[in-house]
């Protein structure tokens, strides 16, 4: 297993979801079948070939043809599959997903979850039951972000390659003055108490916002100019169990979401394993095979070239890359393939008499394409200042070669 493999597995996974949730039924007739591991077979079939039963009591002529046409894609899938539930489970969604009234587009879509599947289960509504799987996605690890002085600060949370800001404040303290005298005295005092009162106030909101997040804090940086930032964490009006997740200080310009971004990016060792620094990485890598070494390439055709031939180390590739990817079952070898082209003949048997599974997220396809060769996947997205160019200047799809 590469190091990346639950980070691909993850993309897939969030792409199909996707894909799932954006089909809504005109009427009740869209399948989602939920099947845990283990489950006895017979028992799936059976209940299956009883809805196509009890379904002939539908009204509705066109509604009752959309619910049989997904049972028996549902049937015929999992005859296809041969029954091969993963450890997780499988998710099977069939239905009519035609956008114009009277036409029918029966497709069927299988996920695997990123959990293990809990609930056995078959629902015909008019849309597609996904909110077990949509609980699947929610981060297990997050850093908190603190960027302060005594004027302003930012509190954020990164998570992955993503930072949500989750708070800002302000405060009234005064600058120094440099005049003598008793009012100067009397001067110091008040700027004193209110910065006190501003450190107070920023440790109550960490506390507050940091704090649902606790079970999946991995640490908190602080950063800003000056020594503001050791002096309020030096009070200890945090929490001390905040407190002690505190990873490190830095010495940064700005305190607002600009010293955010300047922390992430300045922060090479505290947050070397995060995903935002790899991907940052990998994309400088590429890009250097590319200018100085020509052992990297782009594009559809190169890159599958490439990975078929063994010589790819590493794949990038875009959330946003768009190329579609079909799955056929030939009816005439009963042999299952998939294909980046429009439809075409079996590459077995050359047979033209083909039937249409599903379609194939690209993530997915390239990521059983290099399990050939033992090349590595990597998910960029289009968060990093990198990834925007990696998808504009590459479109998307790169290859880092091994020779």
């Amino acid at each position: 297993m590469t190091p990346n493999t639950s980070t691909v597995t993850k993309e897939i996974f969030k792409n199909k979801l996707k894909e799932i949730k954006k089909h809504k039924g005109r009427h009740t007739e869209l399948i989602s079948l939920f099947i845990p591991y283990n489950t006895d077979r017979s028992s799936v079939m059976n209940q299956l070939t009883q809805e196509i039963s009890q379904s002939s009591n539908i009204k509705s002529p066109t509604t009752k043809k959309n619910v049989q046409g997904a049972l028996r894609k549902l049937i015929q899938y999992l005859k296809v599959v041969d029954f091969k539930i993963p450890e997780n489970g499988l998710v099977l969604y069939s239905g009519n997903v035609a956008e114009q009234e009277g036409k029918t587009n029966i497709k069927l879509f299988h996920i695997v979850p990123l959990k293990e599947l809990g609930v056995k289960l078959y629902r015909c509504d008019s849309s597609f039951y996904t909110s077990p799987l949509e609980e699947m996605l929610e981060p297990d690890k997050v850093y908190g972000i603190i960027t302060m002085d005594n004027k302003e600060a930012t509190l954020a949370v990164l998570s992955g390659k993503k930072y949500i800001i989750l708070s800002s404040l302000s405060s009234a303290v005064p600058g120094k003055i440099h005049a003598g005298g008793q009012s100067a005295h009397r001067f110091e005092h008040l700027r004193i108490e209110a910065q006190n009162e501003f450190y107070m106030r920023i440790s109550e909101r960490i506390n507050k916002e940091f704090m649902p997040y606790f079970d999946k804090l991995k640490g908190i940086i602080v950063g800003g100019p000056g020594a503001s930032k050791r002096k309020m964490v030096e009070r200890e009006l945090i929490d001390y169990r905040l407190r002690d997740k505190i990873l490190g200080f830095l010495d940064i310009t700005y305190t607002d979401e600009s010293g955010i971004k300047e922390m992430i990016d300045s922060s090479e060792d505290i947050l070397r394993e995060t995903e935002i620094k790899i991907e940052q990485a990998i994309v400088k890598r590429f890009m250097e095979a590319v200018v100085k070494t020509g052992l990297a390439t782009y594009g559809s055709k190169e890159v599958i070239e490439a990975i078929n031939e063994g010589r790819v180390d590493t794949v990038l590739i875009s959330e946003a890359f768009g190329w579609d990817f079909c799955e056929y079952e030939c009816l005439v070898c009963n042999k299952v393939f998939t294909i980046y082209t429009t439809k075409t003949n079996c590459p077995f048997c050359n047979s033209d008499n083909t039937e249409f599974i599903e379609d194939v997220d690209p993530i997915e396809y390239f990521s059983e394409l290099v399990k050939k060769t033992g090349a590595k996947i990597e998910i960029i997205s289009r968060d990093t200042n990198e990834g925007e160019q990696f998808f504009t200047g590459f479109g998307g799809l790169g290859a880092i070669l091994r020779y």
